[in-house]
């Protein structure tokens, strides 16, 4: 693994640096620059699984964190929490999780809101690579600017009731923040993430680092620490398990009546 400690080696590597002439962009060409620039379509296509370890801080507690990625859009996510394993997934059709934090450890089907979000995380190729044969539309909305550092503003339209900002840093095309707006039941539920920390792993150009806020407010801290690529991933991780069977009540032995007294 090669840590990028220098991110303008990085551009003239790829040709991306961008001239300060304010060029014209539009969402193509911005979304081609940014996928050239974390390593090539063709590279990231060719990955058919990955698992991802780290750590997620919530609430003061660091949680180790297992995800595991396969095609076609298969995706399981398991958290150690208080010597029990919370497990997310999507099957490629539907999700499901199990929580026993809430007093049960067998397998639930995911609520429709949730499901609407993790299917989205399953794409490994990622939300923009095919966007628009995925039914999404993306708008070029212009330059902005995130905590001080000049961007590129791109919106992303699902059609699924899930629209995406993408913040993209102007000189190197890398994603710095993503705003998630989800409309469920009416009401629409919002959520910022940050990436940083970008490395080079097999050719490929990730996050090590991810803050997810609601508002000004932190709600998790990921810090991942390896990504591996074409990893054998079993496809039974990714199956919904039966519930589990509660064990054989005991019978309960009929109490014999007491016998009369000889007199």
């Amino acid at each position: 693994m090669k840590r990028l400690r220098n991110l303008m080696l990085l551009c003239c590597l790829t040709g991306l640096l961008v001239p300060g002439t304010g060029a014209a962009m539009d969402a193509d060409e911005l979304i081609a620059k940014h996928l050239e620039a974390t390593g090539g379509v063709a590279k990231l296509k060719a990955v058919e699984s990955q698992k991802v370890t780290g750590k997620v801080m919530v609430q003061g507690m660091e949680i180790p964190l297992t995800i595991y990625q396969k095609r076609p859009n298969r995706l399981r996510s398991e958290a150690q929490v208080m010597g029990k394993t919370v497990v997310q997934c999507y099957d490629g059709a539907k999700g499901w999780s199990v929580n026993p934090m809430t007093g049960s450890e067998d397998p639930q089907p995911m609520s429709e809101f949730e499901e609407k979000n993790v299917k989205l995380q399953a794409d490994m190729d990622g939300v923009l690579v095919d966007y628009a044969d995925k039914g999404y539309t993306a708008e070029y909305l212009g330059e902005d600017e995130v905590e001080g550092t000049p961007a590129h503003k791109l919106r992303l339209d699902t059609g699924q009731d899930i629209v995406v900002d993408f913040y993209f840093d102007k000189d190197y095309f890398l994603v710095i923040k993503q705003d998630s707006k989800i409309t469920f039941e009416g009401n629409e539920i919002e959520s910022s993430m940050y990436m940083s920390d970008y490395q080079e792993v097999d050719g490929l150009i990730v996050p090590f680092a991810i803050e997810t806020r609601q508002g000004d407010m932190t709600v998790t801290q990921i810090m991942l620490e390896a990504y591996e690529f074409d990893v054998p991933v079993d496809d039974a991780i990714f199956v919904m398990p039966a519930p589990q069977e509660a064990p054989p009540a005991e019978a309960e032995h009929p109490q014999k009546p007491d016998h009369p007294q000889k007199k």
